[in-house]
């Protein structure tokens, strides 16, 4: 299947190269990782007043947008962004992907949620028990990633009217990615906008493939569509939907909360038409021991420690850590250093959007 959109030269299946003859391209993602965060253009403010940045980098005619920073307590995906940004601004390296692609980049979209949850986030590796005390997350109802302007929704934040304007005005595009995150996972998560699985083939063994480079498997969870959650492989997924996330709502009797629900920053853009590939990483801070091959149940490990932790949890607050001990032992729960987590989001990024392929990522 090759999206509609891409310049004629262009035309691919999805992650592969972008033409049959290309210069020799390779990215060293150390360097990517370790270069220092641009400063952005500002282009609105947060309802708290806090600036929101955002810029375009390259001229190449294969269009990228990255946002990241959505959810407040997911700090890993603005950084990787600020690094990408400063990296293709000031490294040689850089010129031939500016010369194939444009990105469009805004790298926080949440900069008040970023702000309540720095008590913990400058701590390398994540500490478990701060992480638990002062992580801040808004309720679904007042989501940025489900907060894009719609015709008839709810008034939007201001944080989503500045991204709204910044990609319409570069749109359409070619490729999205919101890069998120989870607390516990078995391994990294990938969301795409396609449902078929002959769609996504190819992107997947190439991002397996990177994926297990790093040491890193894939998370399972069949969340059987739940909000729009459905499983295509293990490590795939499907991207969540504002229609399902309302529904879910409406069936737990929450019409309200339901109405509060707009577009996802994957659907606003795909508004902008060209059929985008969007996808959304889901890099976990802490990596939970995989359920054994063979398992009745996708992600049985995973879905464990969810049904066992605010039990823990209200016993460590109380003062007694025998419970969170427990668990800690049971499922390992290791912090991901964050350059591996920032690499996993990378690799997706330069993989899913057929920029480079997997011999050229080192």
């Amino acid at each position: 299947m090759v999206p509609q959109g891409l310049p004629g030269a262009l035309g691919r299946q999805l992650g592969d190269p972008l033409a049959a003859e290309r210069p020799e391209l390779s990215v060293e993602l150390d360097e990517v990782c370790s270069a220092s965060p641009v400063v952005f253009r500002q282009i609105g403010r947060s309802t708290e007043g806090r600036p929101l940045g955002g810029d375009s980098y390259g001229d190449g005619p294969l269009k990228i947008s990255l946002v990241a920073g959505a959810h407040a307590d997911e700090p890993v995906g603005p950084r990787t962004l600020e690094r990408l940004a400063g990296w293709l601004e000031t490294e040689t390296a850089a010129k031939p992907l500016l010369e194939k692609a444009t990105f469009s980049i805004c790298p926080d979209i949440n900069p008040d949620g970023r702000e309540r949850n720095s008590t913990w986030t400058g701590s390398s590796p994540t500490d478990l028990r701060d992480y638990l005390r002062h992580r801040e997350r808004e309720s679904p109802g007042d989501d940025v990633e489900f907060g894009f302007p719609e015709a008839g929704g709810r008034p939007a934040r201001k944080e989503n009217l500045v991204t709204a304007d910044f990609l319409r005005e570069r749109g359409p595009f070619n490729f999205h990615a919101s890069l998120h995150g989870m607390a516990f996972a078995e391994g990294a998560w990938y969301l795409v906008n396609r449902r078929e699985p002959a769609d996504t083939a190819d992107l997947r063994e190439k991002l397996g493939a990177f994926t297990a480079s790093l040491g890193m498997g894939f998370h399972d969870w069949d969340r059987q569509g739940e909000k729009g959650f459905f499983r295509i492989a293990p490590g795939f997924c499907t991207t969540p939907t504002s229609s399902a996330m309302k529904r879910h709502f409406e069936d737990l009797s929450q019409p309200l909360e339901a109405e509060k629900f707009l577009p996802s920053s994957m659907e606003y853009t795909a508004s902008l038409g060209g059929d985008p590939l969007c996808m959304v990483s889901e890099i976990p801070l802490f990596l939970v021991t995989p359920t054994p091959p063979g398992s009745s149940t996708p992600g049985a490990n995973f879905i464990d420690l969810l049904q066992r932790l605010p039990e823990a949890w209200a016993e460590f607050e109380s003062g007694r850590e025998e419970g969170l001990l427990k668990l800690e032992g049971l499922f390992s729960l290791e912090p991901v250093p964050e350059r591996t987590a920032m690499k996993l989001q990378l690799g997706m990024i330069f993989l899913a959007s057929g920029l480079l392929e997997l011999e050229e990522l080192l």
